[in-house]
């Protein structure tokens, strides 16, 4: 039988949204016997660039300190499942760094969690993954939580 999906990005922010979105990642990726790729992502606002935004210093330190923790925590839950892994870290707006480093490795899917919000949160800040929909050109999973969970 061949295997639909051989390579597979994950999105892991170390939330309740994103471990489910890993467990769900993990199943597909181990039923295809895929590559995995975990992308933990210190989010940056585009609309501030460093520079301008006044960010103190230590804070692009503090927080890639914090998204290296995830990254690392994330990359062990799936090899102890006995999944090929790498860890990927970036900074910025997550919806254009996953989009990127999809078509970067030439992924066939994509794994997010999902974070139910106001559809006034929804407007204002929008949903990575409606808009991931526009952005990538392979599959996308989205991981939602069951009622009873």
């Amino acid at each position: 039988m061949e295997k639909l999906f051989r390579s597979i990005l994950m999105a892991y922010d170390g939330s309740e949204s994103g471990r489910l979105a890993l467990s769900q990642g993990t199943c597909v990726a181990l039923e295809n016997e895929a590559m995995v790729h975990l992308l933990a992502v210190v989010r940056i606002p585009a609309a501030y660039g460093f520079a301008e935004a006044g960010y103190p210093e230590h804070y692009l330190d503090q927080e890639m300190r914090r998204i290296d923790g995830i990254l690392d925590e994330g990359v062990q839950i799936l090899r102890e499942k006995g999944l090929q892994v790498e860890g990927h870290r970036s900074s910025g707006e997550p919806v254009l760094e996953i989009s990127r480093l999809a078509r970067e490795l030439g992924v066939d899917l994509v794994v997010v969690g999902h974070r139910p919000q106001s559809r006034l949160a929804r407007w204002w800040h929008g949903s990575v993954s409606t808009t991931l929909l526009d952005e990538l050109r392979c599959s996308l999973l989205v991981a939602m939580p069951r009622d009873a969970e």
